[in-house]
Order: structure tokens, then sequence, then C-alpha cells
């Protein structure tokens, strides 16, 4: 399962929704205003927003270009 971590007015965040959205990739979004994902996604030592993890394959990543590379290697 994709978390993506996000949070409001941020265009890293809408560059990866918009790809995600023209590609059909099926993710969680989670954002960081609400006090339980600021939490969990601090866990992970994310500094900036957007955020991935995937639960599946154990992986988190920052930096939007990395996100959406990642996304289109494995074909979610």
């Amino acid at each position: 399962m994709l978390l993506l971590y996000t949070k409001d007015n941020c265009e890293y965040c809408a560059k990866v929704k918009n790809v995600f959205h023209e590609r059909s990739v099926v993710y969680e979004e989670r954002n960081i205003k609400n006090p339980e994902f600021l939490k969990e996604v601090q866990s992970h030592n994310a500094r900036t927003m957007p955020f991935l993890v995937d639960t599946s394959a154990n992986v988190a990543m920052g930096e939007s270009d990395a996100i959406i590379d990642y996304a289109s290697e494995h074909a979610f």
C-alpha cells in the first residue's frame, strides 16, 4: 500500500498527486495537518513533503521526482 504524506499549499505534493491521478496510481493521502499523520511521518525522519511510504516493500522516500520515478518503475 502506498501512503503519500502531503501538506496544504504544497506545489510538489500537487505535482505528485496529479501524476498519480494521470497514471491511476492507487494510494492513500495523509495530510500532515492531522496530528496523527504528522507523528507517523516524523517517525520516518521526513523533513519535507511529499513523503511516500510503500508499506508492502518497506520503502520510504521524499522528493517529488523520486516518488514519481518509484511509482513508475513499480507500475502501481
